[in-house]
């Protein structure tokens, strides 16, 4: 008789532990409607330009034109996705090629551009 309420004690004890872990719902993943509603914050990176190309040339940086004097590096503070065109033709960048897109990485980078 001491086993069998032995076994019913457990047997109770189990069921009432096990019946909220079946209806839980995992902690892990996260709700993809939070993703919809979050702020996004834009970084900002550091960089510079130097123009080796040996004479002076126009870029577009995002919507300015500015020009590059050759050997005289320029620095810049622009949010990533930023992109830097030639603006004018060089010997190695035709004009509107692409020069730079700005990523977090190059964050205190000097892009040389010859």
């Amino acid at each position: 008789m001491k086993g069998f309420n032995r076994l019913t004690v457990a047997v109770v004890a189990t069921s009432l532990l096990a019946a909220p872990v079946v209806y839980a719902a995992p902690a892990s993943i996260s709700s993809p409607v939070h993703a919809m509603f979050a702020k996004t914050k834009s970084t900002t990176v550091k960089l510079s330009l130097r123009n080796d190309s040996g004479s002076a040339m126009e870029v577009r940086v995002g919507d300015k034109v500015m020009t590059l004097d050759p050997g005289k590096p320029v620095t810049l503070n622009l949010e990533v996705g930023t992109r830097i065109v030639a603006n004018s033709a060089t010997p190695n960048h035709p004009e509107g090629s692409l020069i730079e897109e700005v990523i977090s990485d190059h964050n205190g980078a000097t892009i040389i551009i010859r």
